[in-house]
């Protein structure tokens, strides 16, 4: 409106009159200004008070210069904004727009400003927005948290190089690594994405995410990872151990997936099937194509092992041996896996100590993370309704896009999700859970999608009485966890299998695991090896068992390994109490432990001891061979010489008066021949038991007295005193009497033979206590060192066997009768000193003895 110099109006526009809700008539030209004023009082368009009051104030109003100033009407619900200018002539203009919708959009937009920063306030991540100057524009409570600033450091819009040097004022960079995370941070094109985390003094990890800003700021994100990083740290070590067993096995290792492919393998296997390559991912029949064409079967023998192996029920533990066409022989065993692959085991059988695993897992890759907050936020306000949310939600919590909108409540949003099935299986706890939460106070939950995705999921309440819920996708912590279980499941079921004792020792020397054989090696429980005890507890309880002898000794066995029980490389021998036979093999481990394994090869030094017997005995066969045949050729050699030379002689001179005495060398020398093929023939059955058949009673006083009929005429030609000494009453004898002649004819022949001339030799028969008979042949004759006596029984053998020999013979005597005499369960023993004769006795046991009064019944 328009007001002249004398406060009456001149011109008022439809405006004036429909806010005043007057009619235009009623506010003609010349209308008093105090009347328009006390009609917009009593409409309330000039604010809540006394109309009259408020009329009086606004004429008393100066308006000789311009002036602006908002005005709300009584009820609050309309705002003017009130602008008045002079007029050259004298009065005024009054212009009042109204700006109700503008001053609430105001108002609305502040509420809002001040929610989202209470918002950003209540979060986990850490948020920080920087202008295009690189000044400070906006951070929340958590990136000051993650930052490890103070209110002080941040205020006053500081630039990113100012926040930086005050907190490397405060400490926060003082190792070499945090320093270089400082100068890369100040340094960094802004430009540019940037993900970045460093480990705070406190032990906690921080990831800084770095993302460009349309109007030529930044954005920095902020999320404490140290659960994560410490998963993930876990998951290497775990890893590294695995590896490391992996690599000191002495086994051919591979892992085969549920559709019989080729998941791991190790540097072993690969040696063990040296010619057929493999490779991750390789089919069974691919692989058994490959040993095929490297020689490893026979001709088409490759069909029928597929068919078998694939036959073959790998849900249960196996083992099996085959021989390889290379001549190597394999121990395989299989074992089942929890994801329904197996596990194969190959051990070389030939070679024990040539093998060793090789195993590797990829770790899980974490998913990359969706949206500029990485996480998915949806903020409700009293009313359980939705004010705001990110994208990220939706796709995080399972929702179709769009779903999510300001409005709309958590009771729909939540059976949007159950009558879709995107709550899984447990969809109806899930959802009475949701709804019947109390959102006044923080909660934390973890829960598995459909599709698998792990979410957290967080409500903090509101100032305001709302509460924000966030759901952040741990699926690669979760999975990492789940890693490093199957990984350990794994490395269980290949130490239960392996076929020797293994123990992993950290780097201090403690347990970390073990397999029940480790235990069973080394005398242990497998309670004792639990993970956490020390070695050298693990080595005094075996002191106390007496597993390395009595208490004095055990620091002998010991030496240094007592105090320095681990050493790597280390291998040595150790024989058990048990007599079990154990190589202890210790190597390190890539994170600077210990696997020491633990192998019986009792059975290798058996066979290795067998070996050893076996060379001495064909070095014994080869000497007897060479002494048979060396004593056969001069034996035989010597009367067949005779015979031809006589008969040669015969030939020549066939003189009447020659002939008897050459016919008689003839014979002798015949008869000697004889006797010596007689005794190898002997020797050749002498070692078979004897025929009941040929047994008879045998009067022992009436034996003795015909061989020492015979032995006396012997002795007296070689120029020897005989006596013989059986008295009557002797047991009878029930045996072969051929075998105890030729016997005893053998003890005098060698008695005689070499004592020298004016010795003496005599035979004694006598019943000994326990009811058998004794005969003794003793001599006064040259004897033998007692370490020969041994030798003395064996074919063929003379002491003395040089080329002059003094002593003719075949060798055999001694070792015939020695045969004879056990085919009849008697024994036979010398007693001898050199130059003071030899004594041989022979004990027949009782069961082939029977009283001289028994006999006569017998024969009557």
């Amino acid at each position: 409106m328009v007001v002249d110099g004398e406060d009456r109006l001149v011109f008022a526009n439809a405006a004036l009159c429909h806010a005043t809700g007057a009619d235009p008539a009623r506010l003609p030209p010349g209308t008093a200004l105090r009347d328009i004023f006390l009609l917009l009082a009593a409409r309330g368009l000039l604010g809540p008070g006394d109309p009259a009051a408020l009329a009086e104030a606004a004429l008393a109003e100066d308006r000789n210069a311009p002036r602006q100033r908002h005005q709300r009407s009584a009820d609050g619900r309309q705002v003017a904004e009130i602008m008045t200018a002079p007029l050259p002539g004298g009065g005024f203009v009054l212009c009042a727009p109204d700006v109700t919708a503008l001053f609430r959009a105001e108002g609305e937009a502040r509420e809002k400003a001040m929610l989202l920063e209470r918002v950003l306030d209540t979060q986990r991540g850490g948020v920080a927005l920087f202008d295009e100057a690189q000044r400070l524009v906006l951070h929340n409570l958590a990136y000051r948290r993650h930052a490890g600033a103070t209110p002080e450091m941040l205020a006053g819009r500081p630039t990113l190089q100012e926040v930086m040097e005050s907190l490397d004022r405060a400490g926060e960079f003082l190792t070499t690594r945090e320093r270089a995370h400082l100068d890369e941070a100040i340094a960094a094109d802004r430009r540019k994405p940037r993900i970045a985390a460093r480990e705070r003094s406190d032990g906690s990890v921080v990831r800084f995410i770095s993302s460009p800003q349309p109007g030529g700021g930044f954005l920095i994100e902020t999320d404490d990872v140290t659960d994560l990083s410490r998963a993930e740290d876990e998951a290497r070590r775990r890893a590294a151990i695995l590896d490391g067993v992996l690599e000191a096995l002495p086994h051919g290792i591979c892992v085969w997936t549920p559709d019989r492919r080729v998941a791991m393998f190790n540097a072993a296997y690969v040696r063990l099937m040296e010619g057929a390559p493999l490779q991750v991912g390789d089919t069974l029949e691919a692989v058994i194509r490959r040993r095929a064409e490297a020689g490893e079967y026979g001709p088409g023998e490759a069909e029928e092992v597929y068919a078998r192996e694939m036959a073959r029920d790998t849900s249960r533990p196996q083992q099996r041996l085959r021989q390889r066409a290379n001549g190597t022989a394999l121990d395989v065993r299989t074992a089942p896996l929890p994801d329904g692959g197996y596990v194969s085991v190959v051990t070389d059988i030939t070679a024990v100590w040539r093998a060793e695993e090789e195993a590797r897992h990829r770790a899980a890759v974490l998913e990359a993370a969706m949206g500029a907050m990485r996480h998915g936020l949806v903020v409700y306000g009293p009313d359980r309704k939705v004010i705001t949310a990110n994208a990220l939600a939706g796709v995080l919590a399972g929702h179709a896009p769009g779903e999510i909108r300001p409005g709309r409540s958590l009771d729909e949003l939540v059976g949007m999700l159950h009558a879709s099935g995107r709550l899984g299986p447990d969809a109806d706890r899930l959802a009475r859970a949701a709804l019947e939460l109390d959102r006044s106070k923080p909660y934390r939950g973890v829960r598995e999608t459909p599709e698998g995705r792990v979410l957290e999921v967080s409500s903090d309440p509101t100032p305001d009485g709302g509460f924000v819920v966030t759901h952040v996708d741990i699926t690669a912590l979760a999975h990492a966890q789940t890693e490093a279980e199957h990984r350990a499941s794994i490395l269980q079921v290949m130490l239960e299998n392996m076929r020797h004792g293994i123990c992993l020792f950290d780097a201090e020397g403690r347990v970390v695991a073990a397999n029940a054989l480790a235990a069973a090696m080394t005398g242990l429980s497998p309670e004792a090896f639990r993970p956490g005890r020390h070695i050298l507890d693990l080595r005094e309880e075996q002191i106390r068992m007496g597993e390395y002898g009595v208490s004095g000794d055990s620091l002998a066995t010991l030496g240094t390994r007592r105090e320095e029980p681990l050493r790597a490389p280390d291998r040595y021998i150790r024989r058990r109490p048990s007599g079990l036979i154990v190589e202890v093999t210790t190597d390190r481990t890539p994170d600077g432990g210990y696997v020491r394994t633990y192998s019986d090869v009792s059975e290798d030094h058996r066979i290795r001891d067998e070996l050893e017997h076996a060379r001495s005995a064909a070095e014994a066969a080869s000497e007897a061979k060479s002494r048979f045949l060396a004593t056969m050729s001069h034996e035989l050699r010597t009367p067949l010489s005779a015979v031809i030379g006589f008969a040669e002689a015969l030939m020549v001179d066939p003189d009447p008066e020659r002939v008897v005495d050459y016919a008689g060398a003839v014979r002798d020398a015949g008869r000697q021949l004889l006797a010596l093929i007689e005794d190898i023939l002997e020797v050749s059955r002498a070692g078979r038991a004897e025929d009941e058949a040929s047994f008879g009673l045998i009067d022992i006083p009436a034996l003795a007295a015909a061989l020492g009929q015979t032995a006396a005429a012997k002795a007296q030609a070689a120029g020897l005193a005989f006596e013989i000494d059986a008295p009557p009453g002797l047991p009878h004898a029930r045996c072969d009497e051929r075998r105890l002649r030729r016997i005893l004819r053998v003890l005098l022949d060698n008695a005689m033979k070499f004592t020298p001339l004016g010795g003496q030799v005599r035979l004694a028969v006598a019943r000994d206590a326990s009811g058998g008979l004794t005969f003794r042949v003793a001599d006064t004759g040259i004897g033998m060192p007692r370490e020969d006596i041994a030798r003395a029984f064996e074919p063929f053998t003379q002491l003395e066997s040089s080329h002059a020999r003094r002593f003719s013979g075949s060798g055999l005597g001694l070792h015939l009768a020695k045969v004879l005499a056990e085919s009849m369960g008697a024994t036979l023993t010398l007693d001898s000193a050199p130059g003071a004769g030899t004594t041989a006795t022979l004990r027949l046991p009782p069961r082939i003895t029977i009283s001289a009064e028994a006999a006569t019944q017998e024969m009557t």
